[in-house]
């Protein structure tokens, strides 16, 4: 038991001087350094090590600091503080730097748009420069106003700010002009092929006869779809690419097709490519920042037809993050399917549900400090984000105790009626009472690792010695007030406390893409009658337990953060 304590206190100091990781070599060399004796059986000292690294490794920093005040460990103050993170710096910056924020609303703001959004913004920063947010409505589809919104309430959440808003169709006029200049030149054509012909025929790289359209006639077509004279799917107003190219997205591609909606007077709607050509020249954008899943080729064509500047373009991988779809189809299909409620469930990477786990805008900032940007694809596991949450939310929650699971205690002897428990161990938050009797409950798993006769501390009150264990209860006597050794040290609530549950959010998505029906599970339990105090939002920490948010105070039901 002595050399467990050791072993106890040297891992605490390890982790807390080096960044919350405790490492086994430092471990067992320092083991090793203050009693050579333990080399006669090395083989269980390694697995003791292990065992204790995992253990430290797997608290908050909160937590650590409180065991390590407890077994009176001396921590060093003098470690190095992390290098600040930074973006690299942007290519061929001449002159004021200007960029956009481009939501497309047609689906609710999620990570990757934050991530994103956070880099333009932090670039925005960096340099001085200027942000447009700029929304993309080009595809009308039922719902803009709620993504709309959802939008720059997300950014807003963030801290992101831009300086100038418009929309794309604010501009449509503008851009019919220079679609009007481009089938002049006879650089776009009107197409009334089947949509199956034309698909047909790009594949296969075959012009159609639509391509030898006199201007005149280009330009009549062109007109009358603007005036709502023709149906949707009767014509398309395509480039004149290669249809020979290896590159398939430059045979012909559609620049406009005729849409039927109530959203804004207007029939002929411009495709993505040919809509931000001409807004990023309108805006003056200087440098654009996009995931690359978009061709540069056919805009910077475009941009060489219409005589307009050449941007800076960067371009990076899609931000994914395991066991999560960001797929809007995905998405959907699960909501369809009844596997999810809607897309403020726990398990998407809407900010919706992102803002209700408790995760801090600036954990999202740091997260995209950290990790910057590049062309390869990359899937993110949520360790790093959650453990850079913890960190901002560690200093601000309040320390409550809870019990899932709940297993009936009673304990003879003295007992104290109240107890004053600090809200915080390392900052002046204040304290609370708790009212104590001779009834307690612990976690079922402190419970099954119990037995008779085993001198064990409830934390923050005393040392208890087991005198029966039963198949679901405790009797136990007070044995000391103060610790006596190495006891371990569990968590309880007094008969005086508050039926909660909590959510716990795994991955919504096997690896095989499939519904992971486990992906949220409940624990209910016994927690101090002072959660009640709490409001919706509140973000506090289950000793031994985990961060957690109170999402609905009606029924007391929290959501699991991180540990």
């Amino acid at each position: 038991m002595e050399e467990d304590t050791e072993i106890k206190k040297i891992a605490l100091k390890n982790a807390m001087e080096h960044g919350g990781r405790a490492e086994d070599g430092a471990i067992l060399s320092k083991v090793i350094g203050a009693d050579k004796s333990v080399l006669k059986d090395l083989k269980t000292l390694r697995a003791k090590v292990k065992e204790m690294v995992n253990y430290v490794n797997g608290l908050s920093d909160a937590q650590r600091a409180e065991e390590a005040e407890e077994l009176g460990v001396n921590i060093a103050t003098s470690a190095k503080a992390e290098p600040k993170a930074e973006l690299k710096d942007l290519p061929n910056v001449k002159g004021k730097v200007v960029l956009r924020l481009p939501p497309e609303p047609s689906g609710f703001m999620h990570l990757g748009h934050a991530i994103s959004g956070m880099i333009n913004f932090l670039y925005k920063e960096k340099y001085n420069g200027k942000l447009w947010l700029r929304f993309e409505d080009t595809n009308p589809v039922r719902g803009y106003q709620n993504f709309i919104d959802d939008f720059k309430s997300g950014y807003s959440w963030l801290g992101i700010k831009w300086d100038e808003e418009k929309f794309i169709t604010d501009d449509m006029i503008k851009i019919y002009d220079y679609a009007e200049k481009l089938l002049k030149e006879g650089k776009l054509y009107a197409c009334s092929c089947p949509e199956e012909d034309i698909k047909k025929n790009r594949a296969g790289g075959t012009q159609c006869a639509c391509r030898n359209r006199p201007v005149d006639e280009n330009l009549e077509l062109f007109d009358l779809a603007k005036r709502g004279k023709k149906e949707p799917k009767s014509m398309v107003i395509r480039l004149v690419g290669d249809m020979k190219s290896n590159n398939y997205r430059f045979r012909d591609p559609n620049m406009f097709r005729i849409v039927r909606t109530d959203y804004k007077p207007f029939h002929l709607w411009p495709t993505y490519y040919f809509a931000n050509v001409v807004e990023d020249y309108l805006c003056g954008v200087t440098h654009i920042l996009r995931s690359n899943e978009f061709d540069p080729f056919v805009q910077s064509y475009l941009r060489k037809l219409l005589e307009f500047y050449e941007p800076i373009t960067v371009q990076f991988s899609r931000y994914n993050f395991k066991g999560v779809p960001f797929s809007k189809r995905v998405q959907r299909r699960l909501i369809s399917e009844g596997k999810i409620k809607d897309y403020n469930d726990l398990r998407l990477p809407t900010i919706k549900a992102i803002r209700r786990r408790g995760i801090q805008p600036e954990a999202i900032k740091e997260f995209t400090l950290r990790v910057g940007y590049s062309g390869s694809k990359h899937e993110y596991t949520w360790d790093l984000l959650l453990t850079l949450n913890r960190r901002l939310i560690d200093e601000r929650a309040r320390r409550m105790f809870f019990v899932p699971d709940p297993i009936r205690l009673e304990v003879s002897g003295p007992n104290p009626g109240e107890v004053r428990l600090l809200n915080h161990p390392s900052s002046d938050r204040g304290s609370r009472i708790l009212k104590v009797s001779n009834v307690f409950f612990v976690d079922r798993n402190d419970f099954s690792e119990i037995n008779g006769g085993d001198i064990i501390r409830l934390k923050d009150l005393f040392s208890i010695k087991v005198n029966k264990k039963e198949d679901n209860a405790l009797k136990a006597e007070v044995y000391s007030e103060k610790r006596v050794g190495a006891e371990k040290i569990i968590q309880w609530v007094s008969s005086d406390n508050t039926t909660i549950k909590v959510q716990v959010i795994g991955e919504l998505l096997n690896p095989d893409k499939t519904f992971n029906e486990n992906s949220l599970m409940v624990k209910e339990g016994f927690a101090e009658k002072t959660v009640e105090l709490l409001n919706e939002g509140d973000i506090i920490q289950f000793e031994r337990f985990g961060f957690c948010r109170l999402d609905n105070k009606a029924g007391m039901e929290f959501i699991f953060i991180s540990r």
